[in-house]
């Protein structure tokens, strides 16, 4: 700005009128204009003047005070006003021409909200380090950015305040626009790894607790840490976290109790199947989704049909083929769920019944799994389709078997070296025994 300020700035400057960007410009001369300050401040103490006679004619109780306390309070003594480290004389002052000024109750207003959002962000990141630092109170130290020369006038001190205020939100606008590019950074920039859990006290700092297990899980990366932080599952239920945090752990899997009872080992007297001979394939010894199970058998040379029969714990036969001529057949209608079938296949050939099983042998056994795990198991599957883990955990918990391993073996996959993955699987095996 050249040549000095006319008095229609003087005036709005006092006034609080000025734009944000004429307000910079009329501060930056004020701060080396000798002449400019003597004028703005010959127009506050008109202000001041015009203050006193209101008082005394409409009877203000202020007019008992000493001129003194007329003038409006400095940068200084309103910052600490907001902090409250005034002595008591002073914060009685300051609080007693509050009660008369509302130009200086804005001023105070804004500088406690400017106390509450900006002042944090500056003491962090962008305040000068030449700056002296004040433990008691932020104010001293953005006051060291007004010229000393603006402390000495009342005026001068507001604008200062309100110079200050201005400069902050365009420090503020910056750091949220740097935050803003930060976080679009880091939400494009693909990672799979994990930051380890914050320490448990707060301001103190420690080493991450040591990871006892970590797993590459379809489209997620699950860790445990030693102090049983699991990281990568908060989308799984409370119950299927316990579960992948016990996995993780090393724990052995426990046999689902609904495979108890459907496998009993062959007696040797049945020896090894041979080529040719008639024995049951599948289902046996197993737990089963589907309600419709489809049943397998070997093949038995020269016999022209086979008729597979199933019965209840009751024995009571629920379900038959009549004569086929393939070696496989599927139900036509639903089982009753949550009951547990046996079953078996007959042959003629030459005129001479054969069937399978036949004692000694023991039953060919299957469950049909109840309607509830079964829901629970198809919600499970369409909720968490990528995390192999955690459907295998469950599949074996439900003693689904040949699902279980299915999942696991695609884990092996995104972790070939694990040995807890063959760990897993070596438990889900020793449960077909």
């Amino acid at each position: 700005m050249t040549g000095h300020l006319s008095q229609n700035q003087i005036e709005e400057y006092g006034r609080q009128k000025l734009s944000a960007a004429e307000l910079l410009s009329v501060s930056d001369h004020l701060s080396e204009c000798e002449t400019c300050r003597r004028l703005l401040e010959r127009a506050v103490e008109a202000d001041a003047a015009f203050f006193a006679m209101r008082s005394e004619l409409f009877g203000d109780a202020a007019i008992a005070l000493p001129p003194a306390q007329w003038a409006h309070p400095t940068v200084e003594e309103m910052a600490g006003y907001v902090d409250g480290t005034l002595a008591s004389e002073e914060m009685q002052v300051v609080t007693d021409h509050l009660t008369r000024c509302e130009r200086c109750v804005l001023a105070v207003d804004d500088l406690r909200a400017f106390s509450n959002q900006a002042a944090p962000t500056l003491d962090r990141e962008y305040y000068p380090a030449t700056v002296p630092v004040s433990t008691q109170s932020r104010w001293p130290r953005l006051a060291a950015f007004v010229p000393p020369s603006f402390l000495k006038s009342p005026a001068l001190a507001f604008g200062a305040v309100v110079l200050l205020l201005a400069g902050s939100g365009w420090v503020i606008w910056q750091a949220l626009q740097k935050e803003d590019a930060t976080q679009e950074t880091v939400a494009t920039t693909p990672s799979r790894t994990i930051p380890p859990p914050a320490p448990n006290t707060p301001g103190v700092s420690s080493a991450p607790p040591p990871v006892i297990a970590e797993l590459h899980d379809g489209e997620r990366q699950v860790v445990l840490y030693r102090d049983g932080t699991l990281l990568g599952a908060d989308d799984l239920p409370p119950d299927y976290r316990t579960l992948v945090k016990e996995a993780l752990a090393g724990r052995q899997l426990e046999k689902s109790p609904l495979l108890a009872g459907l496998r009993r080992r062959e007696s040797s007297l049945m020896g090894d199947k041979q080529v040719g001979e008639l024995f049951v394939v599948e289902p046996i010894g197993k737990v089963l989704i589907a309600d419709r199970p489809a049943f397998r058998w070997s093949t038995l040379d020269g016999a022209a049909n086979y008729v597979v029969e199933v019965y209840d714990e009751r024995f009571n036969l629920v379900a038959t083929s009549g004569e086929v001529t393939t070696n496989s057949w599927t139900a036509p209608r639903p089982l009753s769920r949550g009951v547990v079938y046996s079953w078996q296949v007959r042959a003629i050939k030459d005129g001479k019944e054969f069937s399978s099983p036949h004692p000694p042998a023991p039953q060919a056994k299957f469950r049909i799994l109840d309607q509830v795990k079964a829901n629970e198991l198809v919600e499970a599957r369409r909720a968490f389709a990528s995390s192999h883990l955690t459907l295998g955990l469950l599949y074996a918990q439900a003693g689904l078997l040949d699902e279980a391993e299915q999942e696991l073996r695609s884990l092996q996959k995104g972790n070939p070296n694990s040995a807890l993955v063959l760990q897993l699987l070596a438990n889900v095996q020793a449960m077909r025994r």
